[in-house]
């Protein structure tokens, strides 16, 4: 018998002996006291022979640079296989496999506070906002990754997937460390720029506040050679919305898709994330002056110097921009000049006036309808021509 039957016997003979023991367990306690026992023993005479005991100590790549030495976690993820009803064979076969293809598939997952998605919505490019499933034991998991924090009922979270090549090699090869020579595809710039449209796609498909302010590493769990599972990642955030808001996939979607291909995205992004801080101000007055700024950024893109007439500025193109009719545009004008003048309350005196009208709710509403309205456009409008009852296309 040659050496590399006998070694294949050995490894093979290993996770038949496994096999046989899991094959005798009928109850779930039975099987976490087998489980806790028997994969850091497995782990440990796997790791003995081959091919397991070439990668006993490797460096795993966890995308983006970032890398960690580690010991491979053999017994468990044999197990997890056996629990699957694969052979040894199968198993040994799935090893070669995986060391060949060496890459790793990650996904980053961020609890979209505020939101509570209807259905599954995919983004495209690996990204997708998951609800919480209806399915119990589903549903603890949907929020595992995140104990002991406390998610607010029904928050969705955001997937978004990346590939780490290669995603792995031998620790006693010094040079592979140090060079950090993986590919992370798409790297973290890009996966924060989807959060952060996500975010304002949110603000526009819902009535209430957005925040991503957390993401946390998540590994392929059938994978061997991964690293991460609870790796987490903060971005500054003025609050976490305490309550989640129902929102269509659908309309999350459209606006994402929107946002994606709008031309002066700079300007446009400033007034939804105002959008958003004014509905997670605790005053009246803050709440005011945050609509103000979004309606002011909005409607006074084409940078026109500031006069008396602003008030009828902004108003008259916003009747023009979302008015359906006459007396809709009346309407519309109305309200924002009350918006404009409460947000000069606020910014010159630090109070709304007790004889103010405004409807901030409604405020809200014709904010976002504001916004809606540009980014279906595309592109800013040309305000001159809007006003003057042209289509407002430059």
């Amino acid at each position: 018998m040659g050496d590399d039957e006998t070694t294949s016997n050995s490894a093979t003979a290993l996770l038949g002996a496994a096999a046989a023991e899991l094959a005798q367990i009928r109850r779930g306690k039975h099987y976490s006291l087998w489980l806790q026992d028997t994969a850091p023993r497995l782990g440990e005479a796997l790791a003995q022979v081959e091919p397991f005991s070439d990668f006993r100590n490797i460096w795993i790549h966890t995308g983006d640079g970032d890398g960690v030495a580690a010991t491979s976690r053999f017994g468990e993820w044999a197990i997890d296989l056996l629990v699957e009803n694969k052979t040894p064979e199968e198993i040994l076969a799935g090893f070669s496999a995986e060391v060949e293809r060496n890459a790793a598939i990650y996904s980053d997952v961020s609890p979209v506070f505020g939101v509570q998605s209807d259905v599954r919505c995919d983004l495209g490019g690996g990204a997708a906002l998951v609800p919480v499933p209806e399915n119990v034991l589903q549903s603890l998991s949907h929020h595992s990754l995140f104990r002991p924090m406390l998610l607010p009922s029904g928050t969705s979270l955001l997937y978004q997937s990346f590939t780490v090549t290669p995603a792995f090699g031998r620790s006693t090869d010094n040079e592979f460390a140090r060079e950090g020579s993986s590919v992370t595809t798409p790297v973290a710039r890009h996966r924060d720029a989807i959060r952060n449209r996500v975010r304002l796609a949110c603000l526009l498909a819902s009535a209430g506040p957005v925040e991503i302010p957390i993401t946390v590493l998540r590994p392929d769990p059938s994978a061997l050679f991964v690293a991460g599972d609870g790796n987490l990642a903060e971005r500054p955030s003025r609050l976490h919305p305490p309550v989640s808001y129902p929102v269509e996939a659908a309309a999350v979607r459209h606006a994402f898709e929107l946002l994606g291909t709008f031309r002066e995205m700079e300007s446009l992004e400033r007034a939804i994330d105002r959008l958003g801080r004014a509905r997670l101000a605790t005053s009246p007055v803050d709440r005011a002056l945050e609509l103000g700024i979004a309606a002011e950024i909005a409607l006074m893109h084409d940078h026109s110097p500031a006069n008396t007439e602003i008030t009828h500025k902004i108003g008259g193109r916003a009747a023009w921009l979302v008015g359906r009719d006459p007396v809709d545009r009346e309407a519309v004008f109305s309200e924002v000049k009350k918006l404009y003048q409460a947000r000069s309350q606020a910014v010159h005196s630090g109070v709304l006036s007790s004889k103010s009208v405004i409807d901030l709710d409604a405020a809200d509403r014709l904010v976002t309808r504001v916004l809606s309205s540009i980014l279906e456009r595309g592109r800013f409008p040309n305000w001159n021509s809007l006003t003057m009852g042209g289509n407002g296309q430059s």
